[in-house]
């Protein structure tokens, strides 16, 4: 009690220090900051989160990717995909096993949902590359899809191009998948493309 007596007498005095324009803005301030209600409807709108769950529960991806070259060449990929929600169901954490017909690597995404900037975002980490991409991504309800936006640069030219995914919703036990790189130029080739399947989970 005694503490907080301190701290509102403190509060007072440095609200009587302050111009009468600047103690106006203050009040101004904290009436229009709203009521912690309107930030948990801003920032973690129900139908948002309700999009990102659609990924929640254990998932095997049959995907065709196509290699570097002249012309590329297909090759099949097997993924799985473990995806939980952590701290407080606000994120969505994803453990993925890729499996080429040669080799295998292993993943990791984040996914989440900025109310205050009113976009999803994904950071994807693989064990064979120490860089990270970060995609910012938009739900297009015509197509009831969730797309992915975000650049990544070439280590040796310095080129940058933007990597595309789409994730399109078919039912609750299958997402349709596609991947894309779009260079400065224009052009576009696609890189992945498949169907991930519910194994178990919601």
């Amino acid at each position: 009690m005694r503490n907080s007596w301190k701290a509102w007498c403190g509060a007072a005095a440095l609200l009587l220090t302050l111009p009468l324009p600047a103690q106006q803005t203050a009040k101004e301030a904290e009436r229009e900051a709203g009521a912690p209600a309107d930030y948990k409807r801003i920032l973690s709108p129900e139908d948002k989160l309700e999009i990102l769950g659609r990924f929640a529960g254990t998932w095997e991806g049959t995907l065709t990717a196509w290699t570097y070259g002249t012309p590329p060449k297909p090759v099949p990929l097997k993924e799985t995909v473990e995806t939980k929600w952590l701290l407080n169901d606000r994120f969505l954490d994803a453990n993925f096993t890729m499996r080429f017909p040669e080799h295998a690597t292993q993943g990791r995404v984040t996914m989440g949902y900025d109310g205050a900037k009113r976009h999803f975002y994904r950071i994807y980490l693989v064990d064979y590359d120490p860089r990270a991409t970060f995609s910012t991504g938009y739900y297009i309800r015509s197509k009831n899809a969730l797309v992915f936006h975000g650049v990544e640069e070439d280590p040796v030219s310095g080129d940058s191009f933007t990597k595309r995914d789409v994730f399109t919703f078919e039912d609750k036990d299958k997402i349709g998948y596609a991947q894309y790189y779009t260079f400065a130029d224009g052009s576009e080739i696609k890189v992945i493309e498949g169907q991930y399947t519910r194994v178990s989970g919601k």
